[in-house]
C-alpha cells in the first residue's frame, strides 16, 4: 500500500453522512458537527444521543435503512457506522463510484482514508494514524499525548497565533527573524 497523505479537512457548511445509529455512529456524528458540518444520519434504530441530536436539530435523522440514491444528495463525506457488512459495502462502493471520501467503521480494506485518534486542545489538534492497522494502538498513543500536552496548550495556540501577527506587521518579510522570536517565545511558555 502507498504511504498515506495527512490532512485536516475544512468541513463548515458541506454536507456529511453517518449511516448507522450506534456509539460510533454517536462519536462520528458529534466530531462532524464540532467541524461545522451539515450532518445527516440514517439508521433504522438509534441510540438516545443521536434522537436527541434529531429531536434538537442538530443533524437530519433519516429513521430507515441507507439507499444508494441517498448519496445522489452529493455529500462531501459519508462515514459508514454500522456492523451490517452487505450495508457497509453498497456505502463505500456508491461513495467510492461518485469520488465521495468514505470511511467505514473498522474496515479499512474498504475505506478510502482512515479516522485517526486525535488530541484535541482547541485549535491545537494532533491526529495519530497506523494506516489502519492498528487503531488500538493509535488509541493508545493518544492517550499518552494527551496525558502529555498541556491543558492549557489550546490558550498558547490563541496567544501564539496573535503574536505571529502582530510579528507579521512590525517586521513584515523578515521570516527568519519572526520564526527565531515565536519559537523562543514557545520555548519560554512551555517551561513553566
Amino acid at each position: 500500500m502507498k504511504e498515506m497523505f495527512p490532512i485536516f479537512l475544512k468541513l463548515d457548511g458541506r454536507r456529511a453522512l453517518v449511516v448507522g445509529g450506534g456509539k460510533m455512529a454517536t462519536l462520528r456524528a458529534k466530531q462532524l458537527i464540532r467541524s461545522g458540518a451539515r450532518v445527516t444520519v440514517i439508521a433504522p434504530r438509534t441510540d438516545a444521543e443521536i434522537e436527541e441530536l434529531g429531536e434538537t436539530g442538530r443533524i437530519e435523522l433519516l429513521r430507515r435503512k441507507f439507499e444508494q440514491t441517498d448519496l445522489s444528495r452529493r455529500y462531501f463525506i459519508v462515514i459508514a457506522a454500522t456492523n451490517d457488512s452487505k450495508i457497509q459495502k453498497a456505502v463505500f462502493e456508491e461513495a467510492d463510484r461518485r469520488g465521495v471520501l468514505c470511511n467505514v467503521v473498522d474496515k479499512p480494506k474498504v475505506c478510502n482514508f482512515y479516522m485517526p485518534a486525535i488530541v484535541d486542545r482547541g485549535d491545537l489538534k494532533i491526529a495519530i494514524s497506523t494506516s489502519g492497522r492498528s487503531p488500538a494502538l493509535a488509541g493508545k498513543l493518544r492517550e499518552y499525548l494527551d496525558d502529555a500536552i498541556p491543558e492549557n496548550a489550546a490558550d498558547l495556540t490563541q496567544i501564539v497565533g496573535l503574536l505571529r501577527s502582530k510579528l507579521k506587521l512590525e517586521i513584515p518579510g523578515d521570516l527568519e527573524t519572526q520564526k527565531k522570536m515565536v519559537s523562543e517565545f514557545i520555548e519560554k511558555a512551555l517551561k513553566k
